[in-house]
């Protein structure tokens, strides 16, 4: 498997083929999968909505390990610029908005957060 810039993984098509298996519901047969939002999805409209209303009302915005090539992603930075937000992003590579966010860090996620978090200059609230 390779990496590509974006941290995104090439797999390869055997390893599809012969070793990766989805589990199935031993009760109805149905795919079993986490509590998120695959690429190709669609994110469930009550917490769309929802967070459209945050990315709309925050005073600032980070986008952490995104491309933002879904729309459903790139909405959301764009909302919270359009509305006066402070925007950031940090990201490996292009993405969708570096045309007009504030700030652009250019690094891994593994990397800078840690760095970040234990020098105190970031805080995440909770979201109600």
């Amino acid at each position: 498997m390779k990496q590509r810039p974006d941290g995104d993984i090439e797999i390869d098509e055997k390893f599809w083929k012969e070793d990766f298996h989805i589990p199935t519901c031993q009760k109805c047969n149905g795919i079993l999968k986490p509590d998120v939002v695959f690429f190709g999805d669609n994110v469930p409209k009550e917490r769309a909505d929802k967070a459209m209303e945050v990315a709309r009302e925050c005073d600032a915005f980070l986008a952490l390990g995104s491309s933002l090539m879904t729309m459903s992603a790139f909405r959301l930075v764009r909302a919270a610029h359009e509305a006066g937000a402070s925007t950031a992003i940090v990201n490996v590579g292009k993405t969708r908005a570096d045309d007009f966010v504030s700030l652009k860090i250019n690094a891994r996620l593994g990397e800078i957060l840690p760095r970040m978090l234990n020098i105190g200059s970031l805080s995440i609230p909770a979201l109600r």
